[in-house]
């Protein structure tokens, strides 16, 4: 903005007295300034300062920066220092607005003065927090300022003014990861801040919180994210505390949960909550006041969220998730091998059951649905209903116990090489053990293979003690003899194929029992299979080169049949060697450069994926990094538990938009309908009865029809032909041929086409020979069209010819 701009958005009495105060400070402070001779100069630090009284901005660092700076230009650092300081303590004076509390009967819970910084960072200085028994505080601010930091401080007694005797509990998600084998029961009895209560007083209070007898006595582990969140708010109502600190309290709870919650702090009159959530309807309901960050102080706002928006506009922004000052972008995917569709279907679960070990009654029954790169799905449900045990089921992560129909090996298929990226709804467990890298560290560490590490450990987790075992048994491997391909020689002459053992099933040894002859009489050594080194297509199929335990040369290698391999319990091997062959399809540098690009693209600055060490990123710092790890192979499907955790909106906006642009499939789990109804037009409901029921899965046909006629545009385009000159130089026109096509052959394409449809053949398939048909269909009618002219041409001479003999006779 000019300075004449700036300087005439100034009220005209308001401009007079802030030009009368400076040049008051300049004469104080020095007389050898002339303030008339640097009226352009003055004015504009009259327009600077405007705009900080404006915003009720008396900071001395903030002036100095914008102020101070244009001030020294005309005088010396002592005497602009001198003049700042007198200009802005006379502004202060005169038009700071004084955030005057209500005074009421209500009792303070504190009121308390403190200064509070993170590393370096100053977050507040000389704030006060004073709150009343029995409210209910939301806590507001822009991201990164340091709402959890105030939180887990005052939890943990790091406020040296904070009353040491009252009892504060700060319910985040520490049990959000928990694989723990302890029941319910069991995790409450040991809690060193429940120790006043006898065993059934815990029991008969976590019933009243909808805990049931049976849940009580299930491990941690089995319970699905919104009933953890549930057990850590049980814990702190348990607790008997004075404040509730409450970071995201409806992460994982689905509308139900959120609804108890509500009404549960609402009864609360003894205990003050203090609430961190991107939430607005939840905080509007809940609230009876607002905290907000106002440059490195605390102010308090009675009343609901709507009436702090009415006075601050400028909120609108943390709960807004249709604009976003921030650009997120995910990965080009790129080619999958043999998916010239993206409505084809890359993964698939069909007829699927499963049952926790320990509960009578099974999550999931029949079961099926699939994925493509084209999927946009929304996987919505009430807690515990089975959504995240589905999604995996889906990733391959959790098996199915086992199937209404056909069998266990094939109820579930995923494409060989297609990269899936999975960012679970406890995302935060893995990184948690590597707290003290980078971003970019971790994501260097977690890759430096040439797999995801973090996938690898998942599986051999997963693994039972019995597949394990597998792993280690003895093979007898049976082979048989197959001619080679036949090879021609300089000459031309053809030659017969060399003989040679190739593998034709293998079992495995019984302990006690010896191995059967071979061939040539001798009993067949056992073999172990110590990993699986290449892959090859064959017949429509997979075979993978088994290496042996012992083995030195590549010669002793053999090529193995990927179902033989999976019947005898090496799916594992197979599935690594098809991730490790996927994750060649996008290799890109681990340099910190490279890593840092990719963070960018997800809101990660240089400061903190870089610099910084994630035990010092905020919830939302840890979801993009987690993001940022998970696609960085590139991914053709992006799988979402829950992603609404954590991020504030600003994110959550961004994370949307990168979303609608991204060119692989998506599936995510979400109770905010608010995120996934723009989004995601196909949706699986999951309601609790052991069903999932797929909705809108209709829209793909319509993606599948733009593509068929992107295709059909692209092949009847005109193709540039080379042009050909005879021996003089003179261009060649050429005609060119149009192949008729007989009626009866263009009928039996139609009927193959109809038939394929019905048996099920892939897109792809259908595609081609629609192309065909669509092709042949404009040759035909130009040939009918053509037949037709011929036909009037003779008919017109005919008629003419006898009109000719008829005007003869006469």
């Amino acid at each position: 903005m000019a300075i004449a701009q700036l300087y005439n958005v100034l009220e005209p009495t308001r401009q007079a007295e802030v030009s009368a105060h400076l040049d008051t400070a300049i004469a104080k402070a020095s007389k050898k300034v002339d303030a008339a001779v640097n009226k352009p100069l003055t004015d504009y630090c009259v327009g600077l300062s405007y705009s900080l009284i404006h915003g009720n901005n008396f900071e001395k660092e903030d002036w100095a920066s914008a102020v101070g700076t244009y001030l020294s230009a005309f005088m010396t650092a002592e005497d602009s220092a001198k003049v700042l300081d007198s200009f802005r303590e006379t502004c202060a004076a005169a038009y700071e607005v004084k955030v005057v509390e209500e005074e009421d009967d209500e009792e303070d819970l504190c009121n308390v003065e403190f200064s509070l910084a993170y590393g370096g960072m100053i977050l507040l200085n000389s704030a006060r927090l004073h709150v009343k028994r029995g409210r209910r505080y939301g806590l507001l601010g822009p991201n990164g300022s340091g709402k959890s930091t105030l939180m887990r401080a005052i939890a943990t007694g790091q406020l040296d003014e904070f009353p040491p005797e009252l009892k504060t509990v700060f319910v985040d998600h520490d049990i959000d990861g928990s694989d723990t084998n302890d029941t319910v029961a069991e995790w409450i009895a040991q809690d060193p801040q429940l120790a006043h209560l006898s065993a059934e007083e815990k029991a008969t209070q976590l019933t009243e919180l909808e805990f049931t007898p049976e849940m009580q006595a299930s491990p941690i582990f089995s319970l699905s994210g919104g009933w953890k969140m549930k057990l850590a708010l049980a814990r702190a109502v348990l607790s008997g505390a004075d404040m509730l600190l409450l970071d995201e309290p409806t992460n994982h709870l689905d509308v139900k949960k959120v609804a108890w919650l509500k009404d549960y702090l609402c009864s609360l009159t003894t205990c003050t909550s203090i609430i961190v959530s991107h939430d607005p309807k939840f905080l509007n309901e809940t609230i009876t006041d607002v905290i907000h960050y106002e440059r490195r102080k605390l102010v308090r706002y009675p009343g609901t969220l709507d009436l702090f928006v009415e006075k601050n506009p400028d909120a609108k922004s943390y709960f807004d998730l249709t604009q976003s000052t921030q650009k997120f972008s995910l990965p080009e995917p790129g080619p999958l091998e043999g998916v010239k569709s993206a409505t084809k279907a890359i993964l698939k679960l069909t007829g699927a059951n499963f049952k926790y070990p320990t509960r009578e009654k099974y999550t999931l029954n029949n079961v099926s649905a699939q994925c493509s790169m084209a999927s946009r799905i929304a996987c919505v449900g009430p807690n515990g209903a089975g959504k995240s045990t589905l999604i995996k089921m889906m990733v391959g992560e959790t098996k199915a116990t086992d199937v209404a129909f056909g069998s266990l090996e094939t109820c579930y298929w995923k494409h060989p090489n297609a990269r899936i990226a999975y960012v679970a709804q406890h995302a935060f467990h893995h990184i948690e053990e590597h707290l003290e890298m980078s971003a970019v560290e971790y994501i260097q560490w977690r890759f430096s293979s040439g797999l995801d590490k973090e996938q690898q450990a998942a599986d051999m987790a997963h693994m039972t003690d019995e597949e394990k075992l597998l792993l280690e048994q003895e093979l007898i491997i049976f082979l048989k003899e197959q001619k080679g391909a036949e090879e021609v020689d300089e000459a031309g002459n053809i030659k017969a194929g060399t003989m040679e053992w190739i593998f034709d099933r293998m079992e495995v040894l019984v302990k006690g029992k010896k191995a059967p002859e071979g061939p040539d009489g001798k009993p067949i050594v056992p073999k172990k299979i110590k990993l699986l080194v290449g892959r090859r297509s064959k017949h429509g199929d997979y075979e993978y080169e088994a290496k042996f335990v012992g083995s030195t040369e590549e010669k002793e290698n053999l090529w193995i049949g990927v179902k033989a391999l999976e019947m005898a319990g090496f799916a594992k091997f197979v599935k690594d060697m098809d991730d490790k062959i996927a994750a060649e399809g996008n290799q890109r540098p681990l340099t910190t450069g490279e890593i840092q690009k990719h963070m960018d693209l997800l809101g990660l600055p240089e400061d903190f994926a870089t610099y910084g060490k994630m035990a010092g990123y905020s919830g939302g710092q840890k979801v993009k990094t987690v993001l940022g790890a998970a696609t960085w192979f590139c991914p053709h499907l992006l799988i979402l538990d829950e992603p609404t955790n954590y991020l504030d909106r600003d994110s959550l906006a961004a994370l949307t938009l990168a979303i609608k642009e991204f060119k692989g499939g998506l599936v995510v789990i979400s109770h905010n309908e608010e995120f996934y109804g723009p989004i995601c037009p196909e949706v699986w409901r999951v309601p609790g009865d052991g069903c999932c029921h797929v909705e809108g899965a209709e829209w793909m046909e319509a993606v599948r029809l733009k593509e068929l006629e992107d295709a059909k545009n692209k092949s009847l385009l005109p193709c540039e032909k080379e042009d050909k000159f005879d021996a003089f130089g003179n261009k060649i026109e050429e005609k060119e041929e149009e192949k008729p096509i007989d009626a009866k052959e263009f009928k039996k394409l139609e009927k193959k086409l109809k038939d394929m449809r019905k048996a099920g053949a892939s897109e792809d398939a259908c595609l081609d020979l629609e192309i065909r048909l669509d092709t042949a269909r404009v040759i035909l009618d130009k040939a009918k069209a053509a037949e037709k002219a011929e036909k009037d041409a003779v008919k017109a001479a005919a008629k003419v010819a006898a009109g000719a003999v008829k005007k003869g006779k006469k």
